[in-house]
């Protein structure tokens, strides 16, 4: 749809309303901004202009003469040409200025400009030696990167903090508002009735990091395997099978099933549901990235491209029932193995053998934390301990975890 010239600056002087048009808009009025300057220049060069302005130009010595000063003056002309020049370039630059003002796309184009160029030469400034009879740098080139080293660290500490803090909220903030500003194709899909959430975290193979999004959904969503897991079209001929030698099929598993008849229990050997006609669940809703790169893909990120492929959902049930106690177990083995690593590699430490004992002895562990009760100060470790194992509570870190950088459901149901 063609839009007007005050349409077009409506949309670019707002891009939090139509991000992604306001970028192709600006892309697209830049390219024709630069086209035809270079087509001007190129016909200026070309041809020859036959035509002579009728207004007269003055000359800068006559312009000086006519403020009342006479031709012997030399200084004071060049005083009078170096404050024209002055004059003519403050005007520029507030012209320029002005011009970034109104449109505060430029902005995002200059940062984008200006940290590629900085890269690019400090990957040449660090490919040169810095050290040896070869060196291409001098003292005060190595103090500079010293120096530049420093405030770069400086400068990513300032800018990890500021990621970080965009995902301090907590169950909070309109999802379908907040996915009009980074997917608006996809905001209008989030409806009330599917419970859909947002979440928002921090990746990236580089420096600064990206921030990634993900839609939940917590009401069930009718598709086709929800109910029926079969699938029934496809006509299978099972012969009669012989009790006495039962044959399991690739596909299908066995239970081991105790029965009981008065006081004895006999084991039964129970054959399972075969599994292999069922329908797949396909999980094709990713982690992408909020880029504001008008020329970058969100599905060229490695990790978008990791995360939102088409893959089978391995061990997905039509039943919640199963499929809640399929997550409360992968839950608890979760926090068995983190609470073994915890205690085998975080709480333990070897102790070396004295330099004297020349036996080969194993080494002993020790307690990283051990708190001497004959000592004056016994009192602050065992509050200092106390205080250390009371925060290892793995529940409670998940549930901290989850609930960062979440939005709130589309329903407005708390979880």
């Amino acid at each position: 749809m063609r839009k007007s010239k005050a349409e077009k600056r409506e949309i670019i002087l707002r891009p939090w309303e139509y991000p992604m048009a306001a970028q192709n808009l600006s892309v697209i009025l830049i390219q024709k901004r630069v086209r035809g300057m270079l087509c001007r220049a190129a016909k200026g060069r070309q041809q020859v202009t036959k035509k002579v302005k009728a207004a007269h130009v003055r000359s800068p010595m006559q312009q000086f003469v006519a403020t009342g000063r006479s031709f012997s003056d030399e200084r004071g002309f060049y005083t009078f040409v170096a404050t024209k020049i002055q004059a003519w370039f403050r005007m520029q630059r507030l012209r320029w200025r002005g011009t970034l003002e109104r449109y505060p796309l430029y902005h995002i184009a200059a940062l984008q400009l200006q940290y590629a160029w900085k890269a690019h030469c400090q990957h040449k400034l660090y490919q040169q030696p810095a050290h040896g009879p070869n060196s291409a740098m001098t003292p005060v080139n190595r103090a500079a990167s010293c120096i530049q080293t420093a405030w770069k660290s400086y400068t990513h500490r300032r800018i990890f903090r500021y990621y970080r803090d965009l995902l301090t909220f907590r169950s909070t903030g309109d999802p379908a508002r907040m996915l009009r500003a980074i997917n608006p194709s996809e905001a209008s899909l989030l409806d009330a009735s599917m419970g859909a959430q947002v979440r928002f975290r921090l990746g990236g193979l580089a420096f600064p990091p990206t921030i990634y999004y993900k839609i939940f959904t917590r009401k069930p969503v009718c598709d086709l395997g929800a109910f029926s897991p079969k699938d029934y079209t496809v006509a299978r001929q099972s012969a009669p099978v012989s009790h006495s030698h039962v044959k399991r099929r690739p596909g299908q598993s066995v239970h081991t099933t105790y029965i009981r008849v008065g006081n004895s229990y006999y084991r039964a050997r129970q054959q399972a549901e075969d599994t292999r006609l069922w329908y797949r669940r396909l999980e094709n809703n990713g982690w992408r990235p909020v880029t504001a790169k008008v020329l970058a893909e969100a599905n060229a990120d490695p990790i978008a491209q990791a995360t939102g492929s088409r893959r089978a959902v391995n061990g997905f049930h039509y039943s919640k029932v199963v499929r809640q106690q399929d997550r409360e177990r992968a839950r608890r083995h979760k926090k068995r193995l983190w609470m073994q690593k915890l205690y085998t590699q975080g709480l333990l430490t070897t102790a070396d053998c004295p330099e004297n004992d020349h036996e080969e002895t194993d080494k002993q562990p020790r307690v990283l934390f051990d708190v001497d009760f004959e000592g004056e100060n016994w009192e602050a470790e065992a509050e200092e301990m106390f205080q250390w194992a009371s925060a290892l509570d793995y529940d409670e870190y998940v549930d901290n975890w989850v609930e960062l950088g979440r939005t709130a459901a589309t329903d407005g149901e708390p979880e």
